[in-house]
């Protein structure tokens, strides 16, 4: 049994330590800045994505990586921040990246990723502390920022949180300060951290329910749901709340409450004398006191002459989206009659600068003159017009666009119309996990499943079905372009190539013509693809057929020379025309086998087997997967070789099947460890942090292949 003193020094000495792991402060990692400057990162697009535009660099995170990998600065690399230029990226120069941040940008709240303001950019990242046990906590989040050169990253962070799924936003004042917007959900708060003070002001405790701009990430604003305390018989161990709720909005910039909020006895316990804790800085947007509730001090618009909702019990509220310049939400004033209603921000934000605006009477049907009613109906009920729809404005009119069984939907909304559904347009009819470029919409099979839409650009709706691959289709035709017969290329579901995209990531965005995803397809190991993003469907159409007939003479050479077809895929990957001079595999192929490779590696035509001269024209040849996407950056060793191994397994070294494994299994393998960084890390061995010495053991993770 240790003395009451040992146990005392062992105590302090373990707090010590594990202060000094989960130490917020340091000195910044540095790095060479990158050449040349990008003078141009006051011209951002695209912000709070995996991909950001600036006036001349691409920004993007290097694929998809698991928030458990190795986050040692200068270590990663997938994952990681990078950065091409466009002149890059339009002449195909796509191994000209630069890591920017040579940490993760793993987070697993998809809805947000990377921001650039000014001179940097912030995201999150998961923390490098160890615990006392020597554990890193990698399910930790640290939210922290970067010099945009990448000459330095902070070592310590704004705010570390326990869960990785936090939700969070980055967002600029006019001022040009930075502010992170994030939700603490265990504790029921929001917050937002002034990144240039450090001052961390709750905006909100004990919501119920929020909701963030799903179209701009960038937008300061949440919207959240609040019981009221019944002001009579209050408990601080049980509190009533009354039968209606209430919707605030507060901005990140907010740091106190626009209302002087009297509580007296009635919010006092009687038994421990403690007076309710109420957070709240938000501005009262709808109140649902009914005519039967006891006003409280928390209806800060009940004033004289203002009639409570005609509900004798109030209302409550379920925030449906906030998008496409709305609060979109439902409340409970009809039994029958579930409206959605569509709150127009910019209405709503001029009442507000008036000081015009009234919470019990902004109510839907609760204004005494309908005509200052600026609430818009927009459906009945929200199974069609759901948070899964996408909500959008075309020429002064609001529409919803949603997918149910095999169809995508149009819907326009009017408030005349019967169910509020002025027209009804069916843009994609009999869709499956097969559809495909020109498909006739004529058919579905056992594989048909609801789409997922994902999002508008340019007029045309993209989505994804069970098979994650990516489809669109103009959204914006009359009734008739739509029909079977006669329906054009616009108007026809067309999908690109057999592109499959992790969906369990970021959504693909199109940001500066391309269309960026992480790729979930063969032979790429999750790592981000672009393609320049075709301005029509007809011109999509061309792209996909040029696929087709490739994939048509790769399955003809098959069907009679199977090696030849094997060496012929590995060139469609690899552009490797050397590939059987190797002596290591020459034996697995003969004469006959080299002259068809070469007859599709040179795009002519061999015998009357197949006819490769259809993959070239004027322009070049479109032989090989490089023509279509391409791999955006580099990738980590590992991940190389286990694709280059993967490779010659598949369709070169089929007379071995037990030689693959070499490379991915070496436990030596350096991975990520590059030239860059390799100055900046070979000292490493022991670091003091607070004092405290600390030995590091880096211990190298086998990475298993991924097709």
């Amino acid at each position: 049994m240790l003395k009451k003193g040992k146990k005392l020094i062992i105590a302090v000495l373990a707090l010590v330590v594990a202060l000094a792991m989960f130490a917020a402060c340091g000195k910044d990692y540095s790095s060479d800045p990158l050449t040349p400057a990008d003078t141009t990162s006051a011209q951002v697009n695209s912000n709070g994505g995996f991909v950001v535009e600036t006036g001349d660099y691409i920004y993007f995170i290097n694929g998809v990586e698991d928030y458990s990998a190795n986050n040692t600065y200068g270590e990663p690399v997938k994952g990681t921040l990078m950065r091409i230029s466009k002149a890059d990226l339009a002449a195909g120069e796509y191994a000209n990246a630069q890591i920017v941040v040579p940490q993760l940008l793993v987070s697993q709240d998809f809805t947000s990723g990377f921001y650039i303001y000014g001179d940097r950019v912030y995201y999150a990242s998961p923390t490098t502390a160890r615990n006392p046990d020597g554990d890193v906590e990698n399910s930790y989040i640290d939210f922290k920022s970067s010099a945009l050169d990448g000459s330095s990253t902070m070592s310590g962070y704004y705010v570390r949180m326990s869960d990785n799924s936090t939700v969070y936003r980055y967002v600029q004042s006019e001022d040009g300060t930075v502010y992170l917007l994030y939700v603490d959900s265990s504790n029921t708060e929001i917050h937002s951290y002034n990144t240039a003070t450090g001052e961390n002001v709750t905006l909100v405790a004990g919501y119920q329910s929020y909701i963030l701009n799903s179209d701009d990430p960038t937008d300061p604003y949440v919207y959240y749901t609040m019981s009221v305390v019944k002001n009579y018989g209050y408990s601080e161990s049980a509190a009533s709340s009354e039968s209606y709720q209430q919707v605030y909005r507060a901005s990140a910039f907010d740091t106190e409450s626009p209302y002087d909020l009297q509580l007296g006895d009635n919010y006092t316990d009687k038994e421990t004398g403690e007076v309710l804790d109420y957070v709240n800085v938000g501005t009262l947007i709808f109140d649902g006191i009914g005519q039967n509730n006891q006003p409280t001090p928390f209806n800060h618009d009940l004033t004289e002459g203002v009639t409570p909702y005609y509900r004798y019990n109030g209302v409550t509220y379920t925030l449906v989206k906030y998008t496409n310049g709305g609060l979109y939400y439902t409340n409970t004033e009809s039994s029958d009659r579930n409206i959605l209603y569509r709150l127009p921000t910019a209405q709503l934000d001029a009442a507000l600068a008036a000081d015009t605006w009234n919470s019990v009477t902004g109510n839907a049907n609760n204004a005494e003159d309908s005509a200052t009613d600026i609430n818009g109906r927009i459906a009945i009920g929200t199974s069609e017009a759901s948070a899964s729809a996408i909500f959008f404005e075309s020429e002064g009119v609001q529409y919803y666009i949603y997918a149910s069984g095999t169809e995508i939907v149009r819907v326009r909304a009017d408030e005349s119309a019967a169910g509020y559904k002025g027209d009804e347009v069916r843009i994609a009819r009999n869709l499956s996990s097969s559809s495909s470029d020109d498909s006739s919409d004529s058919s579905s099979d056992s594989s048909s499943t609801s789409a997922t839409l994902l999002f508008i650009d340019n007029g045309y709706l993209y989505f994804t079905q069970g098979d994650s691959g990516i489809y669109r289709v103009n959204c914006l035709g009359t009734r008739a372009q739509y029909e079977p017969l006669g329906r054009g290329d616009e108007y026809t579901v067309t999908r690109y190539l057999d592109v499959t995209y992790s969906s369990s990531w970021y959504t693909p965005e199109v940001v500066n013509g391309y269309l960026f995803f992480a790729n979930a397809g063969s032979y790429a190991e999750t790592y981000v693809f672009t393609m320049a993003n075709p301005a029509t469907n007809e011109e999509l159409k061309a792209i996909n057929e040029k696929y087709e007939d490739v994939q048509n003479v790769l399955s003809d050479i098959s069907e009679t020379y199977s090696n030849a077809g094997n060496a012929a895929n590995y060139y469609y990957y690899t552009q490797d025309a050397d590939i059987l001079n190797n002596e290591d595999y020459a034996e697995n192929f003969t004469a006959e086998d080299e002259a068809v490779f070469e007859a599709f590696v040179n795009c002519t035509a061999y015998n009357n087997a197949f006819d490769a001269s259809v993959l070239k024209d004027d322009t070049g040849a479109w032989n090989n997967r490089d023509y279509f996407i391409n791999a955006l950056g580099f990738m980590a060793e590992e991940d190389a070789d286990s694709i280059a191994d993967s490779l010659l397994t598949d369709f070169i070294d089929t007379a071995d099947d037990t030689s693959s494994d070499d490379t991915s299994s070496d436990d030596t393998s350096d991975g990520g460890w590059t030239w860059q960084w390799a100055a900046l890390f070979v000292p490493i061995g022991v670091v003091v942090i607070a004092g405290v010495v600390v030995t590091i053991i880096l211990v190298k993770k086998k990475k298993s292949r991924r097709a």
